[in-house]
Formats: C-alpha cells, structure tokens, sequence
C-alpha cells in the first residue's frame, strides 16, 4: 500500500512512501491546495481555475489545469502506469476529487488534536492536554500554504489555522499554570500577546503567569497593556475575562497563586 502525506502547514510538501514528491512550482501546488480545501469532495474545473489563476488567466486554461493535474498524478503515484487509472486524484465529468484519507492531510491532523487538547483542558486532565497541544504545534511549520502568496482562496483557511495554532498555545500555557510549571509559561504567554494582541485571552494567561512568579508589578503593567491596546485598535474596553483577572490580580486574590488556585 502506497502511504502519501500531505503537508500544508507552511510550503506544500508531499511525500510518497517517505520520498519527497516533486510537486512543480506554484501553481500546480494552488491546484493540489484547492483539492485539499475541498476535504474530498469534487471541485470543478472552473473552480480550481478560478482559485489558482484568479483574474491572470492563460490562454487556454482549460489545457493548462490538465497538464498540472498530470503532473501531480505522476508526483503522487509515481508507480502508476501510464494507462492506469488515477488512485488519487479522480477525474469527473467536469472535475477532480482528491481520494486521500483526511489522516493523511497535516491540517487534519493538526485540527484534531488541538480539539483533543481542548477537551483534556476542559475535563480537567492538565498533562494530557499539554500533550495534545504539542503533537498539534509540532506540525506546524510556519504559515499555513505559505507558498501560495495573497491567492485569494486560500486565506479564510490560513486564518482559521492561525487561529488554532494560537488556541493551542493558549491551551498549553493554561494547563502548565494548572500543573504549576508557571515559569515554564512566561516566554510563551509574552509571544502569544506579541503576536496575538488581540486575543484578550493571552494577555489573562500572561497576567496570571506572572502573579504566580511573584512578578505581580509586571502583571498589573501587562493588564494596562492589553487595556490600551484593546482601546487603541478596536476602540472597545477589556472584556469579562479581562475584568476579571485584572481585579483578582489587583485585590492580591489568593486563588491565583499557585498551590492555592488548584485546590
């Protein structure tokens, strides 16, 4: 049995049997990227033409997209003969479906276990959500379809991995503030607020990571931080999350430091 691995957390990547698969330049991987966005399911020709070329359009584009689907059969089947049909990528009356077990797509991979991190955290299993949070971030390989520019199809799914990646941080540092490895947190909550600043969320996790180091100045400095940011971007106040920590941090609670704030 063949084993084909699709990577799209950073460039576009496959492998074949453990062996790099020449995929060709950007567009006949646009057109494998808009295979995978569509999770097995038929897109049409005027579909993946419209999402690979947009309004830069070849002559005959129709030719073109046949010869870059060719192309890719023989990446991912190098074994195929040439008058064999097409295991991976099926042809339709007016499409291509990509047949590939959605285990085999890094992003699912990814997705899935950052919803396992999410559950372990939500239940209260603080070990086995750190867990989950790792085997999720050690997939990414910087931004999703990376080699594939500002094209336009793919950018609600960049985001919403980007979003993940940084709900899987967050889930991380929250269950080592559960474990009281605070100090392990510190580096990660301040990377979250620098490249999130808007997820009012990071800023509570690094507040918290703080007060627990004993650090409380810096976490009351933090919380004016995440306050002035909020106001200056979006023009709106801390929310409840925010609220909250921001007056348990200033009232000294004793629930937040740690042993106390797990029992």
């Amino acid at each position: 049995m063949t084993a084909t691995e699709v990577r799209v957390l950073g460039p576009i990547t496959a492998t074949v049997n453990g062996a790099g698969a020449r995929l060709g330049g950007p567009r006949p991987r646009a057109v494998l990227a808009a295979l995978v966005l569509a999770r097995g399911e038929l897109v049409t020709e005027e579909q993946i033409i419209d999402a690979v070329w947009e309004e830069d359009l070849p002559d005959r584009p129709h030719r073109a997209l046949h010869t870059y689907v060719a192309g890719l059969r023989r990446a991912l089947e190098p074994g195929r003969g040439a008058r064999q049909e097409s295991s991976v990528l099926h042809r339709h009356p007016g499409g291509y479906r990509l047949v590939l077990d959605q285990d085999v797509v890094d992003a699912h991979r990814f997705a899935e276990s950052v919803r396992a991190a999410a559950w372990a955290g939500a239940e209260g299993r603080p070990q086995e959500a750190v867990a989950a949070a790792d085997r999720a971030l050690r997939l990414w390989r910087g931004t999703a379809y990376a080699d594939l520019g500002g094209l336009r199809f793919v950018q609600a799914e960049r985001a919403r991995l980007a979003e993940l990646r940084s709900t899987a941080r967050e889930i991380r540092v929250a269950a080592l503030l559960d474990l009281g490895a605070h100090h392990l947190t510190l580096a990660d909550s301040a990377e979250l607020t620098a490249e999130a600043p808007l997820r009012e969320s990071g800023w509570a996790l690094r507040a918290q990571a703080l007060y627990r180091c004993g650090r409380q100045a810096e976490a009351v400095a933090v919380l004016g931080s995440a306050r002035r940011v909020l106001r200056e971007e979006l023009g709106v106040s801390p929310g409840p999350e925010l609220a909250r920590i921001t007056e348990r941090v200033l009232a000294h609670d004793p629930t937040l430091s740690w042993p106390a704030a797990a029992g």
